[in-house]
Formats: C-alpha cells, sequence, structure tokens
C-alpha cells in the first residue's frame, strides 16, 4: 500500500493526534529519508528510472470492522432511509450506505446490476506475497537500492518483480521483518496452469533465479512449502449509477478498481473519504440535501477514477524494457493527475 499524494486527504479527515502518529503505521518508522523509487533492469542491475513523489509507504489507518457479516439485501422505507441486512440476520438502518466492499462490490451490484457490476479481466496474473523468515544477512540485502521499494523488469519477461518492506520496525533484529513480494506477468502461464502450489512456487523461484540481486535472493530462498497466491487481474471503471436520492453510493474499490501498476488505488480512495466527508458536513450544516452532496461527490469522484484505472492499465502494458520509458508510471510516477497536468501546463 503506498500513500503519496492521498495523504493530505487522509490528514483532512483524522484530528492532530492521530496525525502525530502516522509514524507507528508505516513499514520503516527509522526512515526518514525521501528517495526517488528505483526502477532496475533485473538482468544487469542498471538503472532504468528512478521516481520521485514516495512519502510513506505502507501507512495503514483503520477502523474497528465488525466481522463475519455478509452483506445480503439493501432496501429503503417510505422515510428515505436505508437498511442494510446481514446473512446472521442482523441488519443496520441509517441515512446513508456507503459501498467500500472491494473489487467485487455487493454494493456496487445493488446500484447498477450484477452483470454491468462485474470487474472486467485482464489478461495479467499475478503472485503477490506477505513473507518473512530470511535470515538477518538476507533481510539486510532485500533493502538494498531503496530500504523501502524497488520494481525490476527482465527483458526476457513481459511483466515486472516488486520487492518492499512490509514490517522493518526492529532494526535490531532483521530476521524479523517481513516484506512484500510479486510479480506479474502478460500471457501463459496462466491462472489455471499454476494451480497446483508447488507447481506454482517452482515457476517463481524459476524467474527469479535469473534476477539480479536482492530479487533472486527474495524468490529462491523461499522454503520448499510456502504458498504463494496468486490472482487473475481486474478492474472496474465508475459508470453511471442511481444513487437513490443520495442514500447509497460507493468509495475505494468498490468505485474504481485499478491495477496496482501506478499505485493509485489508496490514494483515490483517501480522496474518496475526503470529498466525501466534506459532503457530509454540508449536508449537517444545512447547506444542501444529501441527494444534492453525494451526487456533487459522485461527478467528481467519477472522471478521476475513469482515468486512474486507464493510466493503471497503461502503465501494465508497458513492462517491456524497451517500451517502459513511455509508461504513464516512468512519466507521472506517483503523481497526482491533476498536479501532473497543471506542471506540465505550466512548463
Amino acid at each position: 500500500m503506498q500513500l503519496h499524494w492521498g495523504k493530505e486527504y487522509l490528514f483532512s479527515v483524522v484530528p492532530d493526534h492521530i496525525q502525530s502518529r502516522l509514524k507507528e503505521a508505516v513499514v520503516d518508522p527509522h526512515y526518514d529519508a525521501d528517495e526517488p523509487f528505483p526502477h532496475v533492469n533485473g538482468e544487469t542491475v542498471t538503472e532504468t528510472a528512478w521516481l520521485e513523489g514516495w512519502v510513506e509507504c505502507g501507512g495503514i489507518l483503520a477502523f474497528l470492522p465488525l466481522f463475519e457479516k455478509k452483506l445480503v439485501s439493501i432496501t429503503h422505507d417510505e422515510h428515505g432511509l436505508v437498511t442494510a441486512s446481514f446473512s446472521d440476520g442482523t441488519q443496520d438502518t441509517g441515512n446513508l450506505l456507503l459501498g467500500c466492499d472491494g473489487s467485487r462490490s455487493i454494493v456496487r451490484n445493488f446500484l447498477v446490476g450484477e452483470e454491468l457490476g462485474k470487474p472486467t479481466d485482464i489478461d495479467l496474473t499475478m503472485i503477490n506475497h506477505a513473507t518473512g523468515g530470511y535470515t538477518a544477512e538476507q533481510a539486510v540485502s532485500l533493502r538494498k537500492y531503496h530500504p523501502i521499494g524497488k520494481i525490476a523488469y527482465h527483458p526476457d519477461f513481459y511483466g515486472n518483480f516488486l520487492l518492499t518492506a512490509l514490517d522493518c520496525s526492529n532494526r535490531e533484529k532483521p530476521e524479523e521483518w517481513k516484506f512484500q513480494i510479486q510479480h506479474c506477468w502478460w500471457g501463459p502461464p496462466y491462472l489455471d496452469d499454476l494451480k497446483d502450489p508447488k507447481t506454482r512456487l517452482e515457476f517463481y523461484k524459476t524467474r527469479c533465479s535469473k534476477m539480479c540481486e536482492p530479487f533472486r535472493t527474495a524468490g529462491i530462498a523461499l522454503p520448499e512449502d510456502e504458498i504463494l497466491p496468486i490472482d487473475q487481474s481486474q478492474q472496474w471503471a465508475p459508470i453511471e449509477w442511481n444513487n437513490h436520492r443520495g442514500t447509497v453510493t460507493l468509495a475505494g474499490d468498490s468505485a474504481h478498481s485499478m491495477l496496482p501498476h501506478r499505485g493509485q488505488g489508496l490514494n483515490n480512495a483517501m480522496r474518496d473519504v475526503a470529498e466525501l466527508f466534506d459532503a457530509i458536513k454540508q449536508v449537517i450544516s444545512g447547506l444542501v440535501t444529501l441527494e444534492t452532496a453525494i451526487t456533487s461527490y459522485e461527478t467528481a469522484m467519477r472522471p478521476r477514477g475513469v482515468r486512474d484505472v486507464e493510466l493503471s492499465l497503461e502503465s501494465a502494458k508497458k513492462m517491456h524494457l524497451s517500451d517502459l520509458m513511455d509508461s504513464p508510471f516512468v512519466k507521472m510516477g506517483f503523481t497526482k493527475q491533476d498536479t501532473w497536468k497543471e506542471n506540465r501546463d505550466e512548463s
């Protein structure tokens, strides 16, 4: 999870005493530098590009959820209130139901129907895994080039390798550090070809064996019983929907599920939250109706979501070393799209 331009939106909705504790949630509270994000040739270790804009990596601020709640229906009464009914027989009623239930959102299906709400499959397969268990020496080596994260591209693979720190808070015990290892690629082998966990691990280790360090060690040092998750990539761009007089809407991945190749998902979600927060404050102040406020939020959010879904897909398609410099990721980095456009216009 990369929190960069979204930090200002996060801080606009949390009190000062929470803002001052953000360091407790980042992957390495001892890291204070603001270094560019390295992209390297995974075969030769040549530095291909450096991306500005890294602010915080892995900062997570969570609400206390109610677990084992499965939404089964959404209804409205004659007073305009909305009720969420769950599979355990419980219900919750309120003025606004905000769907933040992920890329396969049930709330989204309620708003647009199952067919239109279905994410689009992308011919991009991804292994994405959180792991630890490295020796102290190995763990230290995994933070080479950049202590938080780096991406590598190999000329023989149409895809990339991501290696990031997940929890390096105990600087005295590197053997306790946790990392995220990710590999995504276009074309074969596909999800069905790698259903067997042992086959999947062997495939990943073989690919990592052809990479430079530290990507090589990150893969081949995994134990033989490690189970790597694998997924078919998907995306969904926001369309028009009936918000039922402002009582049901979407935010985050429910509203705009994008590929992770420009690190925009979390930051867009933070902007959604901040803009919804401002909209609700206007309703409470009596300045606008709930319907007007939520519709205004959606009108501003949709084009932003559509554009970042498109840019993320375009970045994912340009993972050949020969195409990399034309990628929106290299051209724009993590920058918010409207800020990048303003800077280009000024220049």
